[in-house]
């Protein structure tokens, strides 16, 4: 009699190349049905409603109310042994919303952003405006190197344990670009200070690999990795900033056998077709969206072209989740097994499980992926 294979099993089973049967998993970082939130396992909810780690419970939640597995997401604190580098916020209600100032105090002066809430969130005041600022942000990322260390790897061994066999544990991230800046003023100030600013890169770069080693020892299986430049940047801005890191985290990641699952929201033809993920070869790519989503001609259009080591995850919309019937769910996970055949591609979405999405039409997705 052949024992069933948890989830946990299934993916790593998966991610070697063997046969692990049909793999569904979408984008669910919280809980996204049409239904109350319940525990759905014998034991206790390891974190219930009010804890600070609920999303895990929720994650793990949905895949057992529908029937795929999971990736579930979670971060750990990297808390500064100095408290006085941890940001003080002041929060005020304005006319239609709130307003957030926060601030951090350095040695060179105080380094401060003020954000408000209304309808939308607006920055009134970026942390990085003028070139003071960024060296202001320098001196903070090197206090940050000098982390607990300790605490970040208790925290990812409660989450690993919490999560059991029932999926994979991953944390978000993305290249280390430059600590604090803001992804509208960037360029100018790339162009205006280049020397400070390729600074604070190498220093953020710096605690970014250490971080990742801390992961390491914290039990984390993967990193959900997004890199700025695949889709709203330029491709000459990835090969400048972000190529070369992509490639050394990447290899550090892999070291001791964990995964990278690379998230691109929407326009990837061209990294696509200029063999970015080729050279970089994560161990899965998502989201492999046609229009309007994304761009891309077709999935089968994609996986002509990418190295068949790459498993790839995606693509169907996610108004058809949302909006659909149970029939149209089914028939768009048809016309990706039908698209993907010959290669290895695990079922999901063109992005994260929206709001309201009702529990049958998640059913019926995880239902009809697994029909052979």
């Amino acid at each position: 009699m052949t024992t069933a294979l948890s989830p946990r099993e299934k993916w790593f089973l998966f991610l070697s190349g063997r046969d692990a049967g049909p793999m569904v998993s979408p984008l669910c970082d919280d809980w996204s049905l049409d239904v109350h939130y319940a525990w759905p396992y014998d034991e206790p909810d390891p974190f219930p409603p009010g804890h600070r780690w609920h999303a895990v419970s929720q994650q793990l939640a949905m895949a057992k109310v529908c029937g795929w597995e999971p990736n579930v997401l979670a971060g750990v604190e990297f808390r500064p042994r100095d408290p006085d580098v941890q940001p003080v916020n002041k929060t005020t209600r304005i006319d239609g919303g709130w307003r957030t100032e926060s601030c951090i105090r350095t040695p060179l002066g105080d380094l401060t952003s003020i954000n408000e809430q209304k309808t939308t969130s607006h920055t009134v005041k970026a942390w990085i405006e003028t070139e003071d600022d960024m060296r202001k942000a320098i001196w903070l990322t090197r206090q940050q190197l000098d982390y607990d260390e300790d605490l970040a790897i208790s925290q990812g061994r409660q989450l690993r344990a919490a999560i059991k066999d029932r999926g994979v544990l991953g944390i978000w991230a993305g290249a280390p670009i430059a600590n604090y800046v803001d992804r509208e003023l960037m360029f100018y100030q790339m162009a205006d200070w280049p020397e400070t600013f390729h600074e604070l890169h190498e220093v953020t770069r710096e605690l970014t690999f250490r971080q990742n080693a801390t992961l390491g020892k914290a039990g984390y299986d993967f990193l959900f990795y997004c890199a700025d430049g695949t889709e709203w940047i330029s491709p000459d801005f990835f090969r400048t900033w972000v190529r070369d890191d992509t490639r050394e985290i990447f290899k550090q990641w892999r070291a001791d056998g964990r995964f990278i699952l690379w998230h691109s929201c929407g326009r990837i033809r061209t990294f696509v077709e200029l063999g970015f993920y080729n050279e970089l070869k994560p161990d899965v790519l998502e989201t492999m969206s046609e229009p309007p989503v994304g761009d891309l001609p077709s999935l089968q259009w994609a996986r002509e072209r990418l190295d068949p080591a790459i498993a790839t995850k995606g693509n169907i919309a996610l108004n058809v989740l949302l909006q659909g019937t149970p029939e149209d769910v089914r028939r768009e996970v048809r016309r990706v097994r039908q698209q993907t055949a010959g290669w290895r591609h695990i079922i999901g979405l063109s992005d994260d499980v929206l709001k309201g999405t009702p529990v049958e039409n998640a059913q019926a997705f995880a239902d009809e992926a697994r029909r052979l």
